[in-house]
C-alpha cells in the first residue's frame, strides 16, 4: 500500500484502483452529482467498473476531444482508457488518473459467457404427466 489514503472505501475511482495499468472503459452515463458537503460536480460511469470518475476539468475536456462533442449526451458508448499518472498540486507531487482516446484496433476483453440455461431432466418432466388421460 502506497498510501494510507487509498484504503478509504469510495465510489469513485481512484489512482490506486487503476493498479498502475491502464483500463479500457465504456462511458454509460454522464450525471453531475453532489459532494457530502453539497457541492456539485460532473462524473461518467462505465460499463465495466462500478466506482464512476469524478471529473476534473483535464478529464472532461479529454472526453470532449474523444467524443468530438461538448455534449454529454453524446458520450454514453465511447471508450476511453483510463490511466494512473501523477501531477503537480500545490507544490507536490501527487497521484492521479487522467483519460486518454484508445489507440486504433484496441479491443475490449471479451464478455464472460453467460451462464448456460439449465437442461430440463426429462424423467422430472414427465412425472407430471397424467397417464390416465386418454389423448
Amino acid at each position: 500500500m502506497g498510501n494510507w489514503r487509498d484504503s478509504i472505501p469510495s465510489k469513485w475511482l481512484k489512482a490506486a484502483d487503476l493498479d498502475g495499468k491502464p483500463h479500457l472503459y465504456t462511458i454509460t452515463r454522464f450525471a453531475v452529482e453532489k459532494s457530502q458537503e453539497g457541492e456539485k460536480f460532473p462524473a461518467v460511469y462505465f460499463k465495466e467498473e462500478a466506482k464512476g470518475l469524478r471529473l476534473n476539468v483535464t478529464n472532461g475536456k479529454a472526453i470532449e476531444r474523444i467524443t468530438g462533442s461538448a455534449d454529454p449526451v453524446r458520450w454514453p458508448g465511447v471508450r476511453i482508457v483510463v490511466f494512473p499518472t501523477e501531477t503537480e498540486l500545490r507544490g507536490e507531487t501527487v497521484d492521479c488518473i487522467r483519460v486518454r482516446a484508445p489507440k486504433p484496433g484496441t479491443k475490449l476483453p471479451a464478455a464472460p459467457a453467460p451462464e448456460p440455461e439449465p437442461t430440463p431432466d426429462v424423467n422430472e418432466m414427465t412425472s407430471f404427466c397424467d397417464d390416465d388421460v386418454p389423448f
